[in-house]
């Protein structure tokens, strides 16, 4: 167990990889709930702490280009693994299969992305992050390139 306290700020990151596609649900999500418009099932790759279902996050941005952001309230919703058993958090160092709802619409960043079957079918290209740590990696970036 690892918690969100115990992890550098730069570091507290969902890393999401795909959309799931319908097989993907059908195989792996069958412990998820029915979705909503402004909510994606997603595959996240593994995760930084226990995330519990209900945290809230700020942001989406690229990974290939941080500065893309994106500021989008982003909730987890419902989190399953291969198992398809319904989770009350997203496990530190597991790739998941996660509902994320957006507010106030899903984001194109997320829109966009491919849709796959299972994890590793695509690399993971997009974080969802806090102001803060989105700022304390956009310190970090500037600090590197000076």
């Amino acid at each position: 167990m690892r918690t969100e306290q115990g992890t550098p700020l730069a570091d507290r990151v969902l890393l999401i990889e795909s959309r799931a596609d319908e097989g993907a649900l059908a195989a792996i999500g069958r412990g998820l709930p029915r979705r909503s418009v402004n909510e994606e099932v997603l595959f996240l790759a593994y995760n930084y702490a226990d995330v519990p279902v209900g945290r809230s996050f700020d942001c989406c941005f690229r990974r290939s280009d941080e500065g893309d952001v994106v500021w989008v309230t982003t909730t987890v919703v419902a989190v399953t693994q291969q198992f398809g058993v319904g989770w009350d958090t997203i496990p530190h160092g597991w790739k998941t299969l996660t509902v994320l709802r957006f507010e106030p619409e899903v984001p194109a960043l997320i829109r966009d992305l491919p849709e796959a079957s299972g994890w590793f079918d695509q690399p993971i290209s997009l974080h969802v992050s806090d102001r803060a740590t989105w700022q304390a990696r956009a310190t970090s970036r500037r600090q590197r390139m000076s």
